[in-house]
Order: structure tokens, then sequence, then C-alpha cells
């Protein structure tokens, strides 16, 4: 699905005071073919995107339309609910209208997850005081306290010649019934305020996923902090795990070390590894991999370190809880660690020396496959960019556990994709790269690239727990990057036609569907 570029470019171009046909001579193309682009009939990326928007002198970012990509995802999910699924509204109405009527898309928007947190908050108070006995008890409790304090007050105002002394046992039990009910209440409070948060429909993560979607993925504050501590720490090189041991040894007297689970005098402890704050000490399990050592180094390097940048960003304003602000924290420092372990241009001259292959980069830099992968889709500095990618990772169950967009592709925000990925084939080959060129029902096609690996060894009778990674670009950057090799770019017949999950599908007769479609419309 494509977002609203040609409107973009059209509103731009009219602003100049430019002809369709002066446009299209100085960026080499025809009229009649940058007619179909302003009419959003045809899909324009890469060097052209990028001429158009030297010739307009505006910055790329602002043609992309990536907030408005973003809007029209979450349109249609809004679409596909049982409030509007009756409309049969699609693809075609929320990119027309995140088009023609930006800030009447925005309300609706605004609009519909207002529904959502009236309807969770609806069900909360039902579901809680038909079923919880906490509540039932609670709402009892209030009840006898009111009851206790009401019949005092009578018998004050209706008995005059009270003695004076049971007079006042009436108001010291008046008080104690009211503290007491005061209590129950704001207890009866409380509980819907934690069941609330939980069912909130923008949960702390989500905020945290915004605020790294508002800035690109890319953090110039971070990326200056992992400058300043390689500096100031004086190692020029990417950080390896011996260096990041002794510096924080040295530097912030943290200590590591690795622990044998067989000896009978270490502690057990649940993970992979941990910080024991009070020892200062950073631990790991013996079967721990080299890559997450050294990355776990890093971020506690990067967190003691560059705290105050770190902090800055996750006291943003767009992070409305102490959950999401502590979630953003520590993504923050994991950024910082990416930045040190991986040098921005460095890594970049790497990446495209190796056509941006991952396994070869996971084995020049020692990370595995989901860090690259991780530092490829942050590659985002102005003047300086890499291939721009999206980023999926799923469990084996399918779902969706880490995610970052891209303009053009239909990603659900949470739950599964669609089932002809790459990144649910690949878990039937793990350890080995799945790549295809996937094409959707209005003709945009992308690359798509995915590998399973295990996040640890396992003992033996142990489970390993795997995961799926997946970088997606569009198709126009395929030929830069190594996995286009073996494919046929310029032939639709090899694609695997694909959607973004099957709720949102268009595909009416895909064997694959595992809901039914709820619009004809798109």
């Amino acid at each position: 699905m494509r977002a609203p570029i040609g409107l973009r470019i059209r509103n731009q171009r009219k602003s100049k005071g430019l002809t369709q046909a002066a446009l299209a001579q100085s960026v080499e193309i025809s009229p009649s073919y940058l007619n179909l682009i302003e009419a959003n009939k045809r899909h324009v990326g890469g060097l052209l995107l990028q001429r158009i928007a030297a010739q307009l002198d505006v910055d790329l970012f602002e043609l992309t339309g990536e907030s408005e990509q973003r809007l029209i995802n979450e349109l249609l999910e809004a679409f596909v609910d049982p409030l509007l699924a009756p409309l049969k509204l699609g693809l075609e109405d929320a990119d027309r209208l995140v088009a023609l009527f930006p800030e009447g898309a925005k309300a609706l928007h605004v609009c519909f997850r207002g529904y959502l947190d009236a309807r969770s908050a609806l069900h909360l108070v039902s579901n809680r005081l038909k079923s919880d006995p906490l509540f039932s008890e609670l709402l009892h409790q209030m009840l006898s306290q009111i009851t206790a304090v009401r019949s005092a007050a009578e018998i004050l105002k209706n008995v005059p010649d009270i003695p004076e002394e049971e007079r006042q046992e009436f108001c010291n039990s008046i008080f104690a019934e009211s503290i007491a009910l005061s209590d129950a209440t704001r207890a009866l409070i409380g509980e819907f305020d934690r069941e609330a948060e939980q069912r909130s429909t923008i949960t702390p993560a989500r905020e945290v996923n915004d605020l790294i979607i508002g800035e690109n993925n890319f953090f110039p504050a971070l990326e200056a902090a992992a400058e300043r501590l390689r500096f100031e720490l004086d190692f020029s090189s990417p950080l390896s795990e011996e260096q990041a041991s002794q510096l924080l040894d040295t530097q912030f007297g943290v200590s590591t070390r690795t622990l044998n689970e067989t000896e009978a005098e270490h502690p057990k402890r649940e993970g992979l590894f941990g910080y024991d704050e009070q020892a200062r000490l950073l631990w790991f399990k013996s079967y721990a991999s080299q890559a997450t050592r050294r990355f776990q180094l890093a971020k506690k390097l990067a967190g003691l370190h560059s705290g105050k940048a770190i902090s800055g960003i996750a006291r943003d304003s767009r992070l409305s809880s102490a959950s999401a602000r502590e979630i953003a924290h520590g993504a923050m420092a994991s950024y910082v660690a990416g930045a040190l372990i991986f040098p921005y241009d460095e890594f970049l001259a790497d990446a495209e020396k190796s056509a941006y292959d991952l396994d070869l980069l996971a084995h020049r830099y020692s990370a595995s496959f989901e860090q690259v992968a991780h530092r490829l889709v942050t590659l985002r500095k102005p003047g300086a960019e890499g291939i721009p990618f999206g980023f999926l990772r799923a469990d084996p169950a399918g779902y969706l556990t880490k995610q970052f967009p891209l303009p053009g592709l239909l990603m659900p925000n949470a739950g599964h994709a669609c089932p002809l990925w790459a990144i649910y084939a690949s878990f039937r080959n793990p350890g080995v790269v799945t790549h295809q060129i996937a094409s959707f029902a209005d003709g945009a096609r992308f690359l798509f690239v995915a590998k399973v690996s295990a996040k640890r060894v396992a003992a033996f009778g142990d489970q390993p727990v795997l995961s799926a990674v997946m970088l997606a670009c569009d198709l126009i950057h395929a030929d830069k990057t190594v996995y286009a090799r073996n494919l046929r770019l310029g032939d639709t017949g090899f694609d695997v036609s694909v959607g973004p999950s099957c709720r949102l599908c268009v595909r009416q007769n895909c064997a694959h569907r595992q809901e039914q479609i709820t619009s004809d419309k798109g």
C-alpha cells in the first residue's frame, strides 16, 4: 500500500509555481509518468524521489509520508473493528482520507482510540463487579461503613439530649468509619486504575515504539554520547568484550563473572544474565553467547557513562507512565550499546561494501544476526543514510514481538502478519537466511530477508529459545544487497503474493486465509 507521496509532490510543485512538464524534465522523466506519480498510481522512491526532493528544495523526509503511512495503518485496523466493519471501508478509503483530509483522519483515529478506551473501561467495570470477590467484598464493606456513619449521624441529629460522653463516642465512631470508608474507596479505585492500565489500548511498550518511530529510529544525542564515551575512555575500534569488561571494572567498579551452574556455591539465578546492584556484579550464565555477553557489557557501560543523555530521552512527554519511561530507558541504553559496537560511519561503509550481507557483518563484528539487523535500521543520519529497512521479530508461535515500520509496507501493530511472509518460512530452516520478493495487492514490491536464531545455547534436554528476525526494504533498493543475486527482480511472475495480515488483506480467495474478510473495498 502506498503512502500519499504523490499528493505531497503535487502540492510542493504547485507551491513552487512549477508545471508538471518543467519538473518532469528536470528529473528526467516524462510528464505523463509524473502525472501518474502525483495521482499516487505509480510507486516512487530511491534516486528518483531524491531528485524530485532536490528539485523541489524540500527535505526527503517531507515527501516519504512516514507519519501518514502510520496513520493509514491505524485507520485500517479501525476499519476492521466490528463497530466500523459494516461501513465496508478499506485501503483506498484510508489512503484517500489521509491524503485529502489529514486532520479529519487524525481526528477519526483519536476518536476511535477514545472509543476503545471507553469500551475497555466499561468491560472492566462490568467484569470486575460481576466476578471478582475482592470488589464484592470492598463494596459490601463500603456499604456497611456508610450505613454506620448514617445511623450515628441520624442519632446525633434527632436526639437532642444525648449526654456529652455518649455524643463524643458517636462522633468518634463517625470519624473512625469515615477513615475506613476512605481507605476502602482508595483500595477500590486503585484496583480499577491497575486494571485500566493493564487493559489500556496504548500500552507502555506501544508508547515507546511510537516515540522511536517518531524520531525515525535515529537519535543524534545518543550517537554523540557513544562517540564521547569512545573518546573519553580512549578506544577507537569497535568495542570488544575484554575492553568493556575492563572499563566497567576500572572506571565504574563493576565486576563481571561467568557462573558455573554445576558448582554448589553459586546461587541459583533466573535468566541468562543479570545485575546485582548491591554487589555491583554483572553476571552471565556459562552458556550465554559471546554476542550476548558483549552487548550486555556495552549496555551497562552505556547506562553508567551516558545516563544523562539516556534519561533525557526517557523523560520525553510522549511517554505517559513510569512503565513506559522504564522501557524507554532500557531501549535507549541498548541504542548506545549498538552505537558502541557498530560505529556509525565504519559500520555503514562495511554494510555497503558487503552489499548488506548480514551474516558477513555479524562475523566481522562478532555480533548476532539480530544485533546487526537492529543497527542497520538505525542508519538514518541525514546525508549519510543506509538502505531504509523495516524490521520485524516473531516468536515460534508467529506473534510479532518487535517491529519498526517502513513507508509503504503495511504491518499489523500486534498479533500475526501474513503467514506467507519470509519471517514465518524461516522457521522451517533455522540458521539459514530466507529471502523473497513479496508483492502486495496494490503492486508494491518488497525484498524480505529473514533468519531464525537461538537466543542461547541450551543444556541437554532444554528447549532452545528461538526467534525470527526479518528486514524489509522497497524492491528499488534490492540490487544494492547480496540477496538480490539469485532473484528475478524484473519478473513479477516469481513474486510471492502476500498481504499485511489476514484481517487486513484484500485477497479474498487466498488459500492461507485464517480470518474472514470484513471489507470488500480497497
